[in-house]
């Protein structure tokens, strides 16, 4: 039997590994802010018209303004933006802290490891946003029901209040 048909036999539960936990956490937690970002500006239908940064930081501080005014941080549109748009299109890259920004949600979504996600929590605003997600009532319904054990859906849980202590 090969390696291959080992794996396909054996199922993979959710709730095994840390690190798979902590990148579904981040991918809803962007997949959250996108969804109330688009109820708030209509993104999805103006995103290809979008010519430039300072559009895009508008349009995520009119949903700071809207969704979160409770916000100390004068620059929370900017964080926003970066993590609803992480791959900013060319025509974007005059901003360099946007890009920063934009580089290290990237690498947490997409290459994630510990350090990447310490990089991003460093950030007063991200870890703001991020406990403002960690508390949305349902959370667990918002994620979805990816665990294939009682013992995972307690890790994610588990780790959900891990990080919402941060």
């Amino acid at each position: 039997m090969s390696a291959r048909s080992l794996c396909l036999t054996k199922p993979k539960k959710f709730g095994d590994r840390p690190d798979v936990i902590y990148k579904t956490i981040l991918r809803s937690f962007k997949k959250y802010y996108l969804s109330e970002f688009n109820d708030v500006t209509d993104y999805k239908r103006k995103k290809r018209r979008i010519s430039n940064h300072s559009f895009l930081i508008d349009m995520a501080n009119e949903y700071v303004q809207d969704r979160i005014p409770e916000s100390e941080y004068e620059d929370l549109g900017l964080f926003i933006t970066a993590l609803v748009q992480p791959k900013l299109p060319s025509g974007m890259e005059s901003n360099s802290r946007l890009m920063e920004l934009s580089n290290i949600v990237c690498e947490v979504l997409y290459r994630f490891n510990k350090s990447k996600m310490n990089d991003l929590l460093s950030y007063p605003q991200f870890s703001f946003i991020l406990k403002k997600f960690l508390s949305i009532p349902n959370l667990l319904e918002f994620i979805g029901e990816k665990s294939s054990s009682p013992e995972a859906t307690q890790n994610l849980t588990a780790q959900i209040s891990f990080l919402a202590e941060r």
